[in-house]
């Protein structure tokens, strides 16, 4: 019966204690979705185009999984936090709720949005791609909402827009980088946020 005791004591905890089945769970869910999805993408660009003059721009994208890995850590020790501190089963949150952690649901959620932005660039530039049989990066690009403008907008900033003639993919990968630029800020601000107490260390 001890050694029974033992490994339930030390059984992992499921994501149904770690994070409930309410708000904090979606938000972790969401995320998690959408970094899978970029990862999807530029899997297949490297797959289909790694020999293509866009090969730099695709590598840049390749770099970006890695910053989104440790974005999708910080993500759950995030909304694990958030549960501890106000547990949630529905995904109303209350009043007492705001008072403890701020805006931090509306930070989850739009690093959520920017990252699907993010991967919708991906997936933008493997169409360009295709369309223009592997056209060369550089020159000017048809395509708005890059770089910093996509953190302007928060997660409502437009996606780039496919130009007519085959240059410019790297403005793609510049799109993609602003919005998972942006997205980590406001995870830093959702962590900033919390109660002193409940903050991670800044040595990650």
């Amino acid at each position: 019966m001890g050694l029974l005791s033992f490994f339930r004591r030390d059984r992992p905890a499921t994501p149904q204690q770690r994070l409930g089945t309410g708000l904090w769970r979606q938000h972790r869910e969401r995320f998690s979705r959408a970094v899978d999805r970029f990862y999807t993408t530029v899997s297949t660009l490297h797959e289909e185009h790694a020999q293509s003059a866009a090969a730099p721009q695709i590598e840049d994208l390749a770099r970006l999984t890695l910053v989104l890995n440790a974005l999708d850590q910080r993500i759950e020790a995030l909304a694990e936090t958030c549960h501890r501190a106000v547990p949630l089963d529905d995904l109303v949150f209350p009043a007492d709720g705001r008072a403890r952690l701020g805006d931090v649901p509306e930070h989850l959620s739009r690093a959520s949005a920017l990252v699907a932005q993010a991967a919708q660039s991906a997936a933008m530039l493997r169409a360009h791609l295709s369309m223009h049989g592997n056209a060369s990066g550089g020159g000017d690009a048809g395509v708005h909402g890059a770089g910093g403008d996509a953190g302007a907008h928060g997660a409502g900033g437009d996606a780039p827009v496919l130009s007519a003639g085959p240059a410019g993919t790297a403005r793609f990968a510049e799109s993609a980088r602003g919005y998972v630029d942006r997205a980590a800020d406001l995870i830093a601000e959702a962590e900033a946020g919390l109660p002193a107490p409940l903050r991670p260390s800044r040595g990650d």
